[in-house]
């Protein structure tokens, strides 16, 4: 069973959240996030807001975000507000989502 970290709509939390030594880490946000988040899976629900950077293998976002992403596999859903820059290998882009920013291929190497 993977290890989930959730934080609730009504947190506001700032700093370094690195949950990579947890086998299977997710990272579950439906509240407000400054910072800096390492996880193996970010999922960012609909209402959410986050400032900051996300390193990840697979990342959701579905609420508004201002920063920076580096993740393996990248969904933008409907609900999604993104300004800022992606690296990835893998990107899907639902209906209504909101992107601004520049996005690039990750590196082999």
């Amino acid at each position: 069973m993977a290890d989930v970290t959730y934080i609730s709509p009504e947190i506001k939390m700032d700093g370094i959240l690195d949950v990579t030594s947890a086998k299977g880490s997710t990272v579950v946000l439906a509240g407000h996030y400054k910072g800096e988040m390492r996880a193996v899976d970010v999922k960012l629900e609909s209402g959410s807001t986050f400032n900051g950077k996300i390193f990840a293998q697979s990342t959701e976002i579905g609420g508004k975000v201002n920063g920076d992403i580096q993740t393996k596999s990248l969904k933008l859903t409907s609900s999604a507000r993104f300004e800022g820059s992606i690296l990835t290998d893998e990107l899907a882009i639902d209906v209504g989502a909101e992107v601004s920013g520049s996005i690039s291929k990750l590196q082999k190497g």
